[in-house]
């Protein structure tokens, strides 16, 4: 049996009632007579968004294929996520006085990398700095990621 690929098996749903909690969402999105669904390996609800890892890509596929979805009167939109792309990171809350050299610094510093390995691109307002990579990160950076992006 093949591997199935966990962005296949994983759908995004919003906008979720306050009163709606992972439990019920769980509930709703096993039950395949109302959402087409199947079992679920994950449920990781942020604010108003929930994203959902099924067991199988078919379950993910059939509750994406289903016209609509509606809880507590709130009719959901669900969707594939928007993939990640591991060349690019956003730093955040930079101080727009700060020298871009203090930047580079700091990026080289905290994710061992050389002049050469990234290119960064200040928003207008140079409170945001786009790092572009020009190699994507491996499962074994998260760790570094984690340190830049908190």
């Amino acid at each position: 049996m093949p591997v199935e690929n966990p962005e296949d098996r994983t759908v995004e749903v919003r906008p979720l009632p306050p009163s709606v909690d992972e439990e019920l969402l769980s509930l709703y999105f096993e039950n395949k007579r109302r959402s087409g669904g199947g079992p679920l390996v994950s449920i990781k609800k942020k604010g108003d968004s929930a994203v959902l890892v099924f067991e199988e890509a078919e379950a993910a596929a059939q509750v994406l294929s289903k016209g609509g979805h509606i809880l507590h009167n709130v009719e959901l939109s669900v969707r594939k996520p928007v993939p990640k792309d591991r060349c690019r990171l956003l730093l955040q809350g930079i101080n727009p006085s700060t020298n871009i050299d203090m930047i580079e610094l700091y990026v080289e510093k905290m994710m061992g990398l050389n002049t050469t390995d990234y290119i960064l691109h200040p928003t207008l307002g140079r409170d945001c700095i786009l790092i572009h990579l020009n190699q994507p990160f491996s499962t074994g950076d998260s760790s570094c990621l984690e340190r830049v992006m908190p």
